[in-house]
């Protein structure tokens, strides 16, 4: 295949991806830690419904479970971890602190209750992991902070049915 018919093959593909034709890879090529930022707007929000985690052989995992499609999300290390709205500190173990934001999502129905099932607040011993915290369900916004032992590469990618969010931290 020539560069040119190969460029153009590069840049069809591209183009029917962002129509939504071709599924588009959504994992972060390598290991960073820089933050993350993706814009879609889902309607209706996505509901946010768990968070889990798991420790595996060269790196721990946190999932977010969601229903509905996946929403927008921003992924970075912050110095201190607060709740949304009230911007009271977040109390985690842990030297690093990674914030996860979520938009347009909810973590609630159309009567105002909660949907979503994962701690509020929990202690972890993983090798890098320490702890998660559900920070906040406000003005479509769900947030959600983790405690690190120290400053870990990460990747971000989204796996489906179900639609959900996957982390990883580099031991």
């Amino acid at each position: 295949m020539s560069l040119i018919s190969r460029s153009a093959a590069v840049i069809a593909l591209t183009l029917l991806g962002t129509a939504g034709l071709v599924p588009t890879a959504q994992a972060r090529p390598t290991w960073d830690t820089t933050p993350v930022v993706t814009h879609r707007h889902p309607t209706p929000p996505p509901k946010v419904v768990d968070l889990r985690w798991g420790e595996h052989p060269r790196f721990d995992r946190v999932v977010i479970d969601l229903r509905g499609k996946v929403p927008g999300y921003r992924m970075q290390y912050v110095r201190v971890l607060r709740y949304d709205p009230s911007g009271k500190r977040v109390r985690l173990p842990g030297r690093r602190h990674m914030e996860i934001a979520l938009r347009p999502a909810v973590a609630h129905n159309s009567q105002g209750d909660s949907v979503y099932e994962g701690p509020k607040l929990r202690r972890l011993d993983l090798p890098v992991l320490r702890g998660v915290a559900f920070t906040g369900d406000f003005e479509g916004i769900v947030s959600f902070g983790l405690a690190l032992s120290r400053r870990a590469d990460f990747r971000v990618f989204v796996l489906h049915s179900p639609n959900r969010i996957v982390i990883d931290l580099r031991h």
